[in-house]
């Protein structure tokens, strides 16, 4: 999935990516096809009965203009998304055109498009173990961190997730904040923003919530008749990847990354935390996974 580095000796490097190429270009290959069959199908014949298509994230090479996406389109494929975050896009190919796409001489690297799932979690035998006022009281100590100003007020946490939906204590003027919505549903205006799934608002809950009745800074004796989450003064941007089945591929992913590190500082949002809450088969070196690279330019960006 990752041609090796080149060498950096100005006097041979032609010759050297030349050598990187023939090394490598099976290899990234096999890599990118194995690894479509493990990952539960991003490869898919066409209802005609078509050359099968994979799709793809392409890294480029610092400096690349737009011959690896013009190549695409000659090798029968289509760019779907600019990921700007990672000097890169997805595409989906024919999968015989991998290994041409991996050889062109300003592509880094060629990994899966593949799905991720919102993670689950698993409910006690004992029903209020997890309730929010626990947590706070017994787990964080929250009400320690309120009582001397941490709150979280002045910082934004964006969540890349389901959407969220206006429910009691997500409802106060300029606590949730639509930005991008890269899901599925965004095709239909009235599913936009909106959480179908559960899992985006049940995180913007826990996170920032704050019911109506509660005060600004909460005492342990508001937990219990109040919903209090453990930044309650905080911001919180929804950034919807994820569609009603709780399902989006590590492209969407990659760009609503790079959409928040875009917007970070947007009409005073400040966002300081980016919370992802998938699971993906992690089938390759985080060092090459174009998602893990994704998030360290973020946190490079101070998020």
């Amino acid at each position: 999935m990752h041609r090796p580095k080149t060498n950096p000796d100005p006097n041979n490097s032609d010759l050297a990516r030349a050598s990187g190429h023939r090394a490598g270009v099976l290899a990234i290959a096999l890599a990118v096809l194995m690894a479509t069959v493990m990952a539960g199908g991003t490869s898919q014949a066409a209802a005609d009965g078509s050359r099968a298509n994979v799709a793809v994230v392409v890294r480029e090479l610092p400096g690349a203009g737009n011959g690896p996406e013009e190549l695409v389109e000659r090798l029968g494929g289509k760019v779907k998304l600019p990921l700007g975050i990672i000097n890169g896009f997805s595409a989906v190919i024919p999968e015989s055109a991998v290994v041409e796409l991996a050889a062109h001489p300003d592509v880094d690297s060629v990994t899966p498009d593949t799905r991720v799932l919102l993670a689950g979690w698993e409910i006690s035998d004992r029903s209020d173990d997890g309730a929010m006022h626990r947590i706070n009281a017994n787990v964080v100590q929250s009400t320690r961190y309120w009582k001397n100003g941490y709150t979280g007020a002045g910082i934004g946490v964006a969540i890349i997730d389901s959407g969220v939906a206006p429910v009691d204590g997500l409802t106060a003027p300029g606590k949730v904040v639509n930005g991008a919505d890269l899901s599925f549903d965004s095709q239909f205006e009235n599913l936009r923003y909106l959480d179908l799934y559960g899992h985006g608002t049940h995180l913007a809950g826990i996170i920032a919530g704050r019911d109506d009745a509660a005060p600004t800074i909460p005492k342990i004796r508001d937990l219990r008749t109040n919903f209090v989450g453990v930044a309650p003064g905080a911001l919180i941007l929804n950034v919807k990847v994820a569609d009603g089945n709780g399902a989006a591929d590590v492209s969407q992913v990659i760009a609503a990354i790079d959409w928040v590190v875009q917007h970070r500082n947007d009409r005073g949002m400040n966002i300081r935390v980016l919370n992802l809450a998938f699971g993906t088969d992690g089938i390759q070196d985080y060092l090459l996974d174009p998602l893990a690279y994704a998030v360290e330019v973020a946190w490079r960006r101070g998020i």
